[in-house]
């Protein structure tokens, strides 16, 4: 019985350097890119969701012999097209310094992972569309550490949020449910002992002290690691409001119209 024709490649991967061929570079390299790139064509968030759904999955199709462009078929082709054009414009507009927030954060740790693959190969990463078209983006050796210099800066913080897991089995993380971010906070934790406590305190709200790198203007967190934590006593804020109008406030209920008040005081 005749084997069908496999389906046609949705976009190929064109590790380009000297002298590269599949046989000279490691699989570790090549899981690397296809994983980074899978993130990137499924819209996949590294840091909210952990593997990508079955059916935005890609796999490999006509992989020639001494070459190293890989071809890949999506479960939902139009989709990962249009997720790595997205890419190609959020590399563009990190360049302008027009910045989409949203897509460029889902995108850096794929961007981080390729360049560092493109550092051992001592060349770069073209992903295209089609066989011998003009590729929608390319990573570079610099790529990741170009978008740093230029968009992150990091320092000391501290982060409120309810922590909603902690442990790990390859590394100690915590992720936090933090106020005002619409999706949720993948922490690094420093230190072991440090992710044993914050697994005693699972859905309860932590005050986590730690290094943080934001992107720069926007001011929206990349990257943390929490060093230390503690829980802030939240008081009763009808206590407080009572404790205010009896340091003062009160004073207001004696006046018939404030608003003419204050226009007097300001005259």
């Amino acid at each position: 019985m005749r084997r069908p024709a496999p389906p046609r490649p949705t976009f190929e991967i064109r590790l380009v350097g000297p002298d590269l061929a599949p046989e000279v570079l490691t699989l570790r390299s090549v899981n690397d890119v296809l994983s980074a790139v899978q993130d990137l064509a499924s819209g996949r968030d590294p840091f909210e969701l952990r593997c990508v759904p079955v059916d935005k999955g890609i796999s490999l199709s006509r992989v020639r012999s001494g070459s190293a462009v890989y071809a890949c078929v999506s479960r939902a082709p139009t989709e990962a097209r249009a997720n790595l054009t997205r890419v190609g414009n959020i590399l563009a507009s990190a360049e302008s310094g027009d910045i989409d927030d949203d897509g460029l954060i889902a995108a850096l740790r794929p961007i981080e992972l390729l360049s560092e693959v493109a550092k051992t190969i001592k060349g770069k990463i073209e992903v295209a569309l089609q066989k011998a078209a003009a590729p929608l983006f390319v990573i570079a050796q610099d790529a990741f550490q170009h978008i740093s210099n230029r968009l992150l800066l990091s320092g000391e913080t501290t982060i409120v949020g309810r922590v909603e897991r902690a442990g790990g089995a390859t590394s100690m993380r915590c992720l936090l449910r933090v106020p005002g971010r619409r999706r949720g906070l993948y922490c690094g934790v420093a230190d072991r002992k440090v992710v044993q406590r914050l697994g005693q305190h699972l859905y309860e709200e932590i005050a986590a002290v730690g290094t943080a790198t934001w992107i720069h203007r926007t001011w929206r967190i990349y990257r943390f690691t929490i060093k230390d934590f503690s829980q802030p006593r939240l008081g009763n804020g009808r206590e407080a409001l009572e404790q205010l109008r009896n340091a003062g406030l009160k004073a207001w209920d004696s006046i018939p119209d404030p608003a003419s008040f204050i226009e007097e005081l300001r005259s």
